[in-house]
């Protein structure tokens, strides 16, 4: 740990007069050590008081003859002004080159470097296309998205579903679809939006009733498909569909377009494919809107 302030550069005594320094910035090329003091000083006044700690410092030292060595190493720094206007965090590389002058070791020559943030650990050269790869990977997560989602009520979609059905633990799993009661009538006599905001205020009803891990499809349209794994007895579903159906009867009272929805569901047996329950479970449905519709029925 050090603190660097006006007049403290002691540490300059150890640089021949003509010695380089090239620093991290376009603008640091120093050709004595004159210049770099002006720098330093000028850079002090700027930034007042600071304190600066290390860490992970190494070096290793090549001599390259008997009055010239070289050495070269690395360390961590960090560290606040006294006012925190200003922060200090870089992971910093060093070359120095030392020669002895009327016999003593000075410094002839010093070049800081700090590596390319978008360098990772084994590259011999920055990807500058990181951050234009990032963004491209990021659009692609928000098509992928698009693509699994439905548009109108963020919902997970009927491609989506067929996907987590094939590695479905099938043992006491139910297949639910609900359906908007005379949706087409919400839409001929209130517009299309009022019909979007049916949708997706049954969207929301059915993510807030099912179970953290159950799965709400939009199938489209007006309809919806329920995903329940482990759900087990018919009387579990059963239970299930009333609070569905209790739910959506305190919606009436909310929204002057509501109609109400009829609800069919059925087992999944360890044999079924997504098809073959649906279709079980849509034919339920339609018996519940024979029975007068805001009803449950299980196939």
């Amino acid at each position: 740990m050090a603190k660097c302030n006006e007049g403290n550069l002691s540490g300059l005594n150890h640089f021949a007069p003509a010695c380089s320094v090239i620093g991290t910035g376009k603008h640091e090329i120093y050709r004595d050590l004159d210049q770099f003091t002006q720098a330093m000083n000028k850079d002090i006044q700027t930034r007042g008081d600071f304190l600066f700690h290390f860490r992970d410092f190494w070096c290793t030292e090549q001599p390259l003859s008997e009055d010239c060595s070289l050495v070269y190493g690395g360390l961590y720094i960090w560290g606040d002004s006294t006012d925190n206007s200003i922060r200090i965090n870089m992971d910093s590389r060093f070359t120095i080159l030392y020669k002895k002058i009327d016999g003593e070791w000075k410094v002839l020559h010093l070049h800081q470097s700090i590596p390319n943030p978008e360098q990772m650990d084994g590259e011999y050269y920055p990807r500058t296309l990181t951050q234009q790869i990032e963004r491209s990977q990021e659009t692609i997560e928000h098509l992928t998205q698009l693509a699994q989602r439905d548009s109108l009520t963020g919902l997970i979609n009927f491609n989506t579903l067929q996907s987590f059905y094939t590695d479905l633990d099938k043992h006491d799993a139910w297949l639910i679809v609900v359906d908007m009661d005379d949706f087409k009538t919400i839409n001929d006599t209130h517009g299309h939006l009022a019909g979007n905001h049916m949708l997706r205020r049954l969207s929301d009803l059915l993510m807030a009733t099912v179970r953290s891990h159950d799965l709400v499809c939009r199938m489209g349209g007006d309809e919806f498909v329920l995903l329940c794994c482990g759900l087990g007895s018919e009387r579990n579903a059963q239970e299930l569909m009333q609070r569905l159906l209790a739910r959506t009867a305190e919606v009436s009272g909310e929204e002057p377009a509501w109609t109400g929805i009829s609800i069919g569901g059925t087992p999944i047996y360890s044999d079924d494919c997504l098809e073959s329950a649906f279709k079980r479970a849509d034919k339920a449905l339609y018996q519940a809107k024979a029975q007068g519709k805001n009803q449950g029925s299980i196939l």
